[in-house]
């Protein structure tokens, strides 16, 4: 288990700018390094709140086109849907970045997941052949410990071999199918990096954070590793200090 840090912010605001201060500086150290940085979306309203800074306030900050952009998840709709992680990612930031929508892969969701999943690895393992994967990914934890698509009780928290696989939301779900990465990849991405704000959070991040790193444990975000770092960006309500 790398090491595990949560760094408190104040609020929702002091988030998505201590985010957007990671990612440009961990970009910039990493087109030093390797020319180039690679960052995973994730869906949700904290993230699309960062997503319009990067857009705005960060456009010169970040070493854009030097990134690539990949998802950890997508639900099965088309990228025009208002469901879409992929249509909400490229409102609130990839359209607005020249040369940045031609620069992110995304997830097929309007195909059969089987095949989008099968794709979407492909594309993982072509770009990465030494199995090394991300730079950075953002994740958000659900009520129910759930992050990206890997939901708690579902076969393919037991996935080692595949990158890319489809799963089932929770009947009560707007949108049930669902493609997600695996917990391989997430191990090999070098900052796996959790944003939560809110005092609704309170309560499953305690339970997260106490048995984060536990292959077993009931939370699916507990399970996450990383290679470097994994870091929990968290706001005042979320730690229950208000």
């Amino acid at each position: 288990m790398p090491p595990l840090e949560v760094r408190e912010v104040a609020d929702p605001a002091g988030l998505y700018r201590a985010a957007a201060d990671l990612i440009a500086t961990t970009a910039a150290a990493a087109v030093a390094a390797r020319g180039r940085f690679t960052l995973a979306l994730s869906g949700g309203n904290t993230p699309r709140s960062l997503y319009q800074l990067l857009a705005a306030e960060y456009a010169k900050r970040v070493p854009w086109s030097s990134t690539d952009v990949y998802f950890g998840d997508e639900r099965c709709v088309p990228p025009d849907s208002p469901d879409s992680n992929y249509g909400m990612a490229s409102e609130a930031l990839l359209s607005r970045i020249p040369g940045l929508t031609e620069r992110t892969a995304r997830i097929q969701g309007e195909l059969e997941p089987a095949d989008a999943a099968k794709r979407y690895e492909a594309v993982l393992r072509s770009a990465f052949p030494d199995g090394t994967t991300l730079d950075v990914s953002l994740m958000g934890i659900g009520p129910d410990g759930h992050t990206a698509s890997l939901f708690p009780g579902i076969p393919e928290l037991n996935e080692h071999t595949r990158w890319v696989v489809p799963t089932n939301a929770p009947p009560t779900m707007k949108v049930h199918h669902r493609i997600t990465l695996t917990y391989p990849v997430f191990a090999n991405t070098r900052t796996v990096v959790f944003l939560l704000a809110g005092a609704d959070k309170r309560d499953i991040l305690e339970k997260v954070l106490a048995s984060a790193g536990n292959p077993q444990a009931p939370y699916p975000a507990s399970r996450v590793t990383a290679r470097e770092h994994v870091i929990y960006l968290v706001d005042r309500a979320a730690l229950g200090r208000v």
